[in-house]
């Protein structure tokens, strides 16, 4: 039974992760939240406006167009890097010549630091001189250099490419983990009594991996809800925002623009799904370790 003393100990014990959480946690966190009722301008002082910038990004076509660009991303982004995580795996679980090699390059784009491969993108979506061009002109397949980056459907299509390229390793990996503790012997059994590859993927695999493809795809969301700097270093948001979501606008008002109180309201309309995502993964995972 717990005395007063051991209550008094527990509080000891964790004071310093409670301090910790306050001071870099719950007092920034207040202080950013007050701001966004501000009309904060790098250099002015904050003068408190209510819900004034909350008010005014709601009646911005730019905001709302932001909002739909960062759900086409996220969406769009998310679902390739499942599809195409799973048959990463798929490939990589079978008994295949240098198997450990093809798992190791396969994980790298996931390592590469984001600034080299959108560099690299950069040259290979680029009109003048680009790999993707060149090759698409060898085979005859477009008459002449396309602006990958020069038109927002385009644009938008390009940096969520480079997005499942660079996501497509996590999702492959954490979906393989799972595929690696499915019983042998319940597969060969399913070959004697004739079943097929595809009836082993829906009836066997597909049911063992749900959970940790469903683990994996949320945290890969709030990933790239937050993802900023794939967009920002290819497009910047453009052209003509085609590629502007809410990170990248929240940049450009925050610090192009110097209007704090309004690029932090933006930041704390994104946080309610982001909670939501969050205690999902969280319910999930302490779910499955009972």
């Amino acid at each position: 039974m717990r005395t007063n003393s051991d209550n008094k100990l527990a509080y000891v014990l964790m004071s310093p992760v409670l301090i910790y959480l306050l001071a870099v946690m719950v007092v920034p966190f207040g202080w950013a939240l007050y701001l966004s009722f501000t009309n904060k301008v790098v250099g002015v002082p904050a003068k408190f406006i209510g819900l004034g910038n909350y008010i005014e990004l709601i009646k911005d076509s730019l905001f709302w167009k932001a909002v739909w660009n960062t759900v086409v991303f996220t969406l769009v982004a998310v679902i390739g890097k499942t599809v195409f995580g799973m048959i990463m795996a798929l490939v990589l679980n079978e008994k295949i010549v240098f198997r450990n090699v093809f798992r190791v390059l396969l994980f790298l784009p996931w390592t590469i630091p984001t600034i080299v491969s959108v560099f690299t993108w950069q040259w290979i979506y680029s009109d003048v001189g680009g790999v993707l061009n060149f090759l698409l002109l060898k085979a005859h397949l477009i008459s002449g250099p396309v602006g990958w980056l020069a038109s927002p459907d385009l644009a938008m299509f390009s940096v969520i490419l480079v997005n499942i390229w660079r996501g497509i390793p996590f999702m492959g990996i954490a979906i393989l983990a799972g595929m690696q503790t499915l019983s042998k012997e319940m597969y060969e059994a399913a070959m004697l009594d004739g079943a097929g590859a595809f009836k082993r993927f829906i009836y066997m695999t597909l049911p063992s991996v749900k959970e940790v493809t469903v683990l994996a795809a949320v945290m890969t969301t709030i990933w790239t809800l937050n993802d900023f700097e794939i967009i920002w270093l290819l497009t910047r948001g453009g052209p003509s925002n085609g590629t502007q979501v809410l990170s990248t606008l929240s940049y450009t008002i925050g610090f192009l623009n110097m209007s704090l109180g309004k690029a932090i309201a933006i930041a704390i309309l994104t946080m309610p799904p982001l909670i939501m995502l969050i205690n999902f993964v969280t319910k999930r995972s302490l779910s499955s370790n009972e």
